[in-house]
């Protein structure tokens, strides 16, 4: 199990996650688009969006010309599928003040839970989620935030 914490700026458009005091990776996003950059452990990644209602999004490597995965939204749900390296992982938000969410691929389980309702920081318990995922299940947070924001 490997803790990790992250910090986000007040637009949450950069995401600084940490082990212990080191910077271990971050994620940059833009505002007004649903696109992003990112790096964590070595893994560096690009999320490219596509379709009118910005339902899917594809994972690419750092260049952005091979892809890696997907990102398919339930938009009404609040819940995401993660496909990275051919394996499903699942991701939902486990409480609606949107303080608390999972990803999980029915073996292993990363949790990620807010330091408060107003605090853009905290925590995350990693049982065998791979860097990737968890990077992209920080997009997806970001996704539903900018999604919540704009309704």
């Amino acid at each position: 199990m490997a803790a990790l914490s992250w910090k986000s700026n007040f637009t949450e458009t950069e995401c600084r996650i940490f082990r212990g005091k080191v910077i271990a990776g971050i994620l940059k996003t833009t505002l007004w688009k649903y696109d992003g950059r990112g790096e964590l452990d070595g893994y560096m990644l690009t999320f490219k969006s596509k379709g009118f209602f910005q339902s899917r999004t594809e994972i690419c490597d750092i260049e952005g010309k091979n892809v890696l995965g997907t990102i398919d939204y339930n938009v009404f749900r609040s819940k995401a599928q993660i496909t990275y390296d051919g394996v499903h992982y699942y991701w939902r938000l486990d409480s609606w003040l949107r303080g608390k969410w999972a990803v999980s691929d029915g073996k292993s389980e990363a949790r990620f839970e807010s330091a408060g309702f107003w605090k853009r920081e905290g925590q995350v318990i990693n049982e065998d989620i791979p860097p990737p995922v968890i990077l992209a299940s920080f997009f997806v947070h970001g996704f539903f935030h900018k999604i919540s924001s704009a309704s």
